[in-house]
């Protein structure tokens, strides 16, 4: 008989930051986009050493600036 070890999962709070490599890969974007977004379009983002990240609530609150009102007619 075989016995697998039991496997425990971790439900680990979800980080208030992510990488640029995630937004790229979410947005489909490339990395000169995400460049322009964040110094032309103000997206905010943090810089320790060569490593960026952004707040995920401030991406939320930048995309909310870009919504697009349905017009009637």
């Amino acid at each position: 008989m075989i016995h697998l070890p039991k496997i425990e999962i971790e439900n680990k709070p979800q980080s208030p930051f992510i990488d640029r490599g995630t937004i790229m890969k979410t947005f489909g974007i490339s990395k000169s986009t995400l460049r322009r977004w964040m110094l032309e379009e103000g997206l905010k983002y943090y810089k320790i050493s060569r490593r960026v990240f952004f707040k995920t609530k401030d991406l939320e609150n930048w995309l909310e600036k870009f919504e697009v009102e349905k017009k009637n007619g």
